[in-house]
């Protein structure tokens, strides 16, 4: 058996810490972190040392960040066909000889040519560090990983400009030269990490249908919404914060070392705001909370431009911490679970995909912006950037207007009350019919040990609560806390022998397994799985087939 196609064994969620795999993926997640952080607080000195111009300097971000724009789809059809493995360890090798190559650049031009290279190697630890978590976990545990793997890109996007700062202070090299750690890692990878089985491989693989599934998974405008809204976040983080606040800063008088304070703030703010978004997501849902960012980025860069103190700089960097704490943790929510694994890192690599085109494009725009009316203008037109966005947001996230609904003398699904020791709450729940039975389909009310029993042949059901105009085939209305439910909530269909639920943009969302559901996009619905109407779980149903 390869490295690659190593069984795993599960694991708990109470025992992360005993488990090896889960060290290595956040060692990736530091990596992939490491090369387009720890850099920025010397690009004022790479400026002066080089004698060129800030729009000059900062082609050593858009330069690192172009190859994943590029190459990374390429990573994930190559992961999915020979193995995670065969893709990561090439990938961190690359990366430490690129960022090593360029803290002995002797001329600006190779400095940008092994940003390059380094770049190359960089394209594909972010996807396959997610796809790997999918890989590896499922249910809670999928979610403490997520949780912590979150919390440790904000601490360490906040850690690395610090330590990049201090290490300028000595040599505009050294943070450049802390790309060897990389080495380590890949032995780690290569010899430790212990991958499930995949089921395709290069004999059997067929590039055609591969392409039709991950595009199947893509091809919806409110997942193309979702990642445009990834790729306006990272081209502003990118093209606006990482690259033009510390330049501003240095026009101010700022060091290397005060720069690197002041980018580790935004991340500071971004790991605070996102720690607690378990909490504001009972309150908001995770679209509503992508569209306050829009907002919340738009002010903090409006207020830039009129400021001539280099610490009340802190204040919209604040500001654009605590919106990327709700964007970026709301927006892999949503996505988590679209890709069929087969697929998975080709899904993740165009997301990733995404993620670099905006980290590429913000500091190649910031530099045309700066060329020709300056670089407070950057920041200005940042902020006209964020509200336009905010808008296409919006019209790309509206869900469809549900069809007409019956007639209030068109009979609703029935509520049947039950013995809570008749139905049997466990996973696997899955009652084999005699051959006169037919299988029926049923939603099991937690709170209230209620039965929904679904109707043995219908395409379309409307689940919600009515009104004068809207009358749901699955009134919820009598439920304890139906105060959550929207009039027309959620959907669910019966095709091709399987069932499927969307939410159809609920104000308070639907939630599978506690994670939400991207409206207007259908989900399998499996024996035992459970899904809640809103969140906070006070309306919530497990599916089974009896």
């Amino acid at each position: 058996m390869s490295p690659s196609t190593m069984k795993a064994k599960p694991t708990s969620p109470g025992n992360l810490s005993q488990d090896k795999n889960f060290y290595i993926i956040n060692a990736l997640t530091l990596i992939a972190i490491l090369g387009g952080t720890v850099f920025n607080p010397a690009l004022p000195t790479i400026s002066q040392v080089f004698n060129v111009s800030s729009e000059q300097v900062a082609l050593v971000a858009t330069l690192f960040q172009l190859p994943g724009a590029i190459v990374t789809p390429i990573f994930g059809v190559l992961a999915d066909t020979f193995g995670r493995k065969q893709i990561l360890v090439p990938s961190l090798l690359l990366f430490a000889l690129g960022g090593m190559l360029s803290g002995f650049a002797q001329n600006f031009r190779s400095l940008l040519e092994w940003r390059v290279v380094q770049g190359i190697g960089t394209a594909s630890l972010e996807s396959l560090q997610l796809t790997i978590i999918g890989d590896l976990y499922r249910g809670r545990q999928l979610g403490a990983v997520m949780a912590f793997n979150a919390g440790l890109i904000g601490m360490s996007s906040a850690l690395f400009p610090l330590i990049g700062g201090l290490l300028t202070g000595f040599s505009w090299r050294l943070p450049f030269m802390i790309s060897f750690v990389a080495v380590p890692v890949a032995l780690l990878v290569l010899f430790t990490l212990k991958l499930p089985k995949q089921q395709t491989n290069p004999q059997n693989f067929k590039l055609k249908p591969y392409l039709q599934n991950t595009w199947s998974s893509i091809n919806n405008r409110q997942v193309l919404g979702l990642m445009f809204a990834v790729m306006i976040q990272f081209m502003l983080q990118v093209g606006t914060c990482l690259v033009y606040i510390p330049l501003l800063a240095g026009e101010l008088g700022a060091s290397a070392g005060f720069n690197g304070f002041l980018l580790a703030s935004i991340s500071i703010s971004v790991a605070i705001v996102a720690s607690q978004l378990g909490r504001i997501t009972q309150k908001f849902s995770e679209i509503k909370l992508i569209k306050f960012s829009f907002i919340l980025a738009a002010l903090a860069f409006a207020i830039i431009p009129i400021i001539h103190n280099v610490w009340l700089l802190f204040i919209p960097i604040l500001l654009i911490g605590a919106s990327q704490g709700l964007a970026f943790p709301s927006t892999q929510a949503l996505l988590a679970g679209l890709a069929a694994q087969e697929s998975r890192a080709g899904f993740m690599a165009v997301n990733s995909t995404v993620q670099s085109w905006g980290q590429t494009l913000g500091p190649f725009l910031g530099s045309l912006i700066d060329i020709i009316w300056g670089t407070r203008i950057v920041f200005a037109s940042s902020a006209i950037i964020s509200l336009i966005s905010l808008v296409i947001f919006h019209a790309l996230l509206t869900t469809k207007k549900p069809s007409p609904s019956p007639s209030p003398d068109h009979p609703s699904v029935a509520l049947n009350f039950v013995n809570a020791e008749q139905v049997n709450l466990g996973e696997s729940f899955v009652e084999v019919p005699t051959v006169a039975e037919k299988p029926i389909a049923r939603l099991f009310h937690i709170q209230s040990n209620k039965v929904i029993e679904l109707p043995e042949n219908f395409s379309l059901l409307r689940i919600g609560k009515p009104n004068r105009r809207s009358f749901p085939d699955i009134d919820l209305s009598a439920l304890p806390n139906s105060d959550i439910v929207s009039r027309i909530h959620a959907e669910i269909k019966f095709e091709g022998g399987e069932y499927y639920i969307q939410d159809m943009g609920s104000s308070n969302g639907t939630y599978i397994n506690k994670y939400p559901l991207l409206p207007g996009i259908w989900y399998k619905l499996k024996p035992g799985l459970t899904f809640s109407i809103g969140r906070r779980d006070a309306v919530s149903f497990k599916f089974q087939i009896a």
